[in-house]
């Protein structure tokens, strides 16, 4: 293309974008397309912490006791941008977005839980990173995910009682945010392809233990049409089953949405491989649709494992987000957690969170980030 040409294309696509709009995030063919027009590749961290700790048991009477783990003042997020970060996934948690039920607290539920994780966008996007909000909290009936004492499991599939419900609020409050991105459910799992899509009579009984029981999910076609009735354009981000390590039914079971703008998901662990031993496989399905990773990460303290994730997906131009920036000092552990630094407390957080010295699983991610063009 000259010059010319691409200047005249250039003036054709300004004026297809109504008056007062605001420039986001799209898909176009296979990849991604950022706010300012040029291919993107998201390549980030979760911010584990929003789906458990506004309802998790504080011993104090009522669920929850924060609504993050960790600060998310401008001083944490410059600690993000020195790993060359430039998205963030935020799991959400249904009960505490919506409030008003399942015995959580009110200042860490409802309106409260909203306003800060608007604010914490908000924040994100000025630094210039994307959000990916994800729903990873769910349960059915008067129930929250956190408040059991039996599981953390996430449950096989969004429920139907709320989870339809959370998506046209959350759309509804982000549908103008151009650097935010929707993640229908994280991590399905024990359900089929055709339940993914159009729902179906799930169990919910993590490692044999009965908890929430069996119930109506919600599936992928329900929520999609939720955001797009809430006047949201921005991609969704849909997971298959297996814990989100399956893209073999993808194609055929992905639910439809107007605006043809899926995106596919899948995670990858060193407990859970998928990326590396599907490699092939994913190459030939980003030829139509583009993939983000949107969990990966070692339990080892090392991230041999993770290196050869990001090595794959940067092979085929697509996206990645390690699990998870927390510290080894409130995450029990360095199972997953990208961030240790023994040094005194911070504005009573762990000082990992503002000087983003990486765990020995964290090294081998920042070293890749930072590397990635």
């Amino acid at each position: 293309m000259t010059r010319r040409a691409a200047a005249l294309l250039g003036v054709c696509l300004t004026l297809l974008i109504p008056s007062g709009a605001t420039a986001a995030v799209r898909i176009s063919g296979h990849r991604l397309v950022g706010v300012d027009g040029h291919t993107l590749r998201l390549i980030g961290v979760n911010r584990s912490g929003t789906e458990y700790a506004c309802s998790g048991d504080d011993g104090a009477g009522g669920l929850g006791y924060a609504i993050f783990q960790g600060p998310v003042d401008a001083a944490s997020i410059r600690a993000l941008r020195s790993w060359h970060v430039n998205a963030v996934a935020l799991p959400l948690n249904e009960a505490c977005w919506l409030g008003g039920y399942a015995g959580l607290k009110p200042d860490f539920s409802g309106a409260p839980y909203r306003s800060a994780i608007a604010a914490y966008v908000k924040r994100l996007g000025r630094a210039g990173i994307y959000v990916v909000l994800r729903l990873s909290g769910a349960a059915p009936g008067d129930h929250a995910f956190g408040s059991d004492q039996i599981s953390s499991s996430e449950v096989p599939m969004a429920d139907a009682d709320h989870s339809v419900a959370f998506w046209s609020s959350v759309a509804a409050k982000f549908r103008r945010s151009g650097r935010v991105l929707f993640h229908t459910f994280d991590e399905p799992h024990d359900v089929d392809w055709a339940c993914l899509r159009d729902g179906c009579t799930a169990d919910d009984s993590p490692d044999g233990n009965m908890r929430f029981g069996s119930y109506q999910t919600a599936g992928d076609q329900a929520m999609v049409d939720a955001i797009r009735e809430a006047g949201a354009r921005q991609p969704i981000i849909v997971s298959g089953p297996n814990f989100a390590a399956d893209l073999s039914g993808w194609r055929r079971y992905a639910p439809s949405d107007r605006l043809h703008e899926l995106m596919a998901d899948v995670s990858s662990f060193d407990y859970s491989d998928y990326v590396v031993s599907h490699a092939s496989d994913l190459r030939r399905f980003v030829r139509r649709y583009p993939v983000i990773v949107g969990g990966f990460g070692d339990t080892h303290c090392v991230s041999t494992y993770s290196e050869k994730v990001m090595n794959v997906i940067d092979s085929i131009h697509q996206s990645y987000l390690a699990w998870t920036w927390n510290t080894v000092q409130d995450y029990g552990g360095c199972d997953n957690a990208l961030l240790d630094d023994p040094a005194p407390e911070v504005n009573g957080f762990p000082s990992g969170y503002y000087s983003g010295r990486p765990s020995g699983f964290g090294a081998g991610v920042r070293d890749h980030f930072r590397s990635v063009r």
